[in-house]
């Protein structure tokens, strides 16, 4: 059967199980990987080789980074695991090419100044007068869309992902519930907004009063649904005008797990707060946090501080 053909069946068999999310990524790896090992060809004569030889060329010629070299490695493990199952052809990934290793990323949270300087900057945008002589600050009508955007990333620790698919319909305002409809895994869960946050939104909201149930929680400025690349955009610029680097969706999703840890909370609820199937990731926040409060009781030990 040619690898058109399987990926056909593939989706047929597997496209309803799978996240809107994951089937962009898988669907972005089929289309390439395709082409490279040449689209009439069998999927029972593509080899282990050819998949070496393709996520070689991801890394090496592309430059490609390795979480989106690892994410390939996912999707094409995925097919010959049905393909095994409904073609009986051998699997080439599994036991044969090991996942690609991804660099442990070093996580910064945001700091209380940090965020209270990216909330002041959503107000306002930077700028000159006809004659380029004086500073003057001009409000930004997104400002008050902006700000319910990082309080609800902040209080909520979302995926850029899950956030762009909140619908009015997600959210109660009675009691700032967000019910994340498609989370990784294609798995439902629920999370609480505090209280700045929901306020943030509700006064975003009150802008909107036309909007319905299956409108996009937080739109853009036609009321059309944001995508990742939007979000990224309007945080980088955000921290360049608040002068806070790295101002990205996911060092606030950092943010709220080791801030939640530190204030009492505990990492089988931050487990189910973040949508992770397993402790891996919690644990890497459970040590920065113990880090981070064996710190801070250093400085503000009394007992050290009073030179007792």
């Amino acid at each position: 059967m040619r690898l058109t053909s399987a990926i056909d069946g593939y989706w047929l068999a597997r496209r309803r199980d799978l996240s809107p999310n994951t089937v962009n990524d898988y669907r972005r790896t089929f289309d390439r990987f395709t082409p490279f090992v040449g689209a009439g060809r069998n999927i029972g004569d593509i080899t282990t080789a050819d998949i070496h030889t393709y996520l070689n060329h991801l890394a090496d010629e592309l430059h490609l980074a390795p979480h989106t070299v690892r994410n390939h490695w996912i999707a094409l493990s995925a097919l010959w695991t049905w393909a095994e199952n409904e073609l009986a052809i051998p699997h080439i990934l599994r036991n044969k090419v090991s996942v690609p290793r991804v660099p442990r990323v070093h996580i910064e949270p945001f700091s209380q100044q940090d965020l209270r300087h990216l909330l002041n900057a959503c107000d306002h945008a930077s700028g000159y007068d006809r004659h380029w002589t004086n500073n003057i600050r001009s409000a930004r009508p997104t400002g008050l869309r902006d700000r319910a955007l990082i309080l609800v990333l902040v209080d909520t620790g979302l995926r850029v992902s899950e956030l762009c698919n909140l619908t009015l319909a997600d959210h109660s305002s009675a009691n700032g519930q967000l019910t994340i409809q498609h989370g990784k895994g294609d798995k439902p869960r629920v999370v609480y907004l505090g209280d700045t946050a929901r306020k943030a939104l509700w006064r975003y909201l009150a802008t909107r009063p036309d909007a319905a149930g299956a409108d996009p929680l937080l739109a853009t400025r036609t009321n059309h649904r944001m995508d990742r690349t939007n979000v990224r955009h309007i945080l980088a610029r955000i921290g360049e005008r608040a002068h806070v680097a790295d101002s990205h969706p996911h060092r606030f999703r950092h943010t709220f797990a080791i801030n939640f840890l530190r204030n009492g909370g505990n990492p089988i609820e931050l487990q189910e707060l973040l949508g992770h199937s397993t402790m891996e990731t919690v644990r890497i926040y459970a040590r920065l946090a113990e880090v981070d409060l064996q710190r801070a009781q250093k400085r503000a030990s009394p007992a050290d501080n009073w030179r007792l």
